[in-house]
């Protein structure tokens, strides 16, 4: 089964959207639970791979920390990528590569926002090498293949949206399904949805966070201290 890494800022204060992502690992066969970047004092993971996060930028500090994970050998090989943000809604025994459409209407349909802009400079990088230009960058939990994470990161040092590189660089293919993200305060997920992910906004204001707290009103294993391994090494 693969490992769940989950990668969390530095300074992250509360955790309540993590807290819940975790209760939710009840509906996904999986192997180890890792923490990568900080972690709540809350929160107890299988395994913390503690990271002091350098770059200037959000990507840059991302990627820095997914390289530490990519390099850590007790995380398994291949390993789930998650977000605080994502839950699993129904019993799940594998996530499959998932990608929505193209980055071409993707950035139709955005205007001129910050992220538009950056999905346009990830769309015109990869066109330059000839590869595909799927859109993964969606809110599910990704595969990811520490050695080829590795030298997708080589390859493209800092830029933004990763797993948009790292699915269209290795023509991973996939399930095209659409997005998750609930953006309104209003929205929840069908009934047979198999995934959803929240806002700080949503999660905290919207009808989605009372949904996922009457979903899940049993603390998970990881709230609660039971000798779990915790590494002390700042990487």
């Amino acid at each position: 089964m693969l490992d769940v890494v989950y990668i969390v800022r530095s300074d992250i204060v509360g955790g309540e959207e993590l807290q819940y992502s975790l209760r939710s690992l009840s509906n996904l066969e999986h192997g180890k639970v890792w923490i990568a970047g900080g972690c709540p004092d809350n929160i107890y993971p299988d395994e913390i791979l503690p990271v002091k996060q350098k770059g200037e930028t959000k990507w840059e500090r991302v990627a820095y920390t997914l390289r530490k994970v990519c390099m850590c050998p007790e995380i398994s090989d291949t390993f789930y990528l998650f977000n605080d943000d994502f839950f699993i809604l129904q019993p799940t025994e594998e996530i499959p590569p998932i990608y929505n459409g193209d980055l071409k209407d993707r950035i139709k349909s955005l205007g001129n926002s910050r992220y538009n802009v950056q999905l346009k400079f990830t769309k015109e990088v990869l066109e330059r090498r000839d590869l595909g230009t799927k859109n993964y960058a969606v809110h599910i939990p990704m595969p990811i293949e520490k050695e080829k994470a590795l030298e997708v990161l080589d390859e493209f040092n800092g830029y933004p949206m990763f797993r948009c590189l790292y699915g269209n660089y290795w023509d991973i293919g996939g399930e095209d399904r659409p997005d998750v993200k609930i953006k309104t305060n209003s929205g929840i997920p069908a009934e047979d949805d198999q995934f959803v992910s929240t806002s700080d906004v949503t999660f905290k204001w919207g009808e989605i966070g009372r949904y996922l707290k009457r979903r899940f009103p049993e603390r998970s294993e990881y709230e609660v201290r039971h000798g779990k391994g915790i590494r002390e090494t700042v990487l």
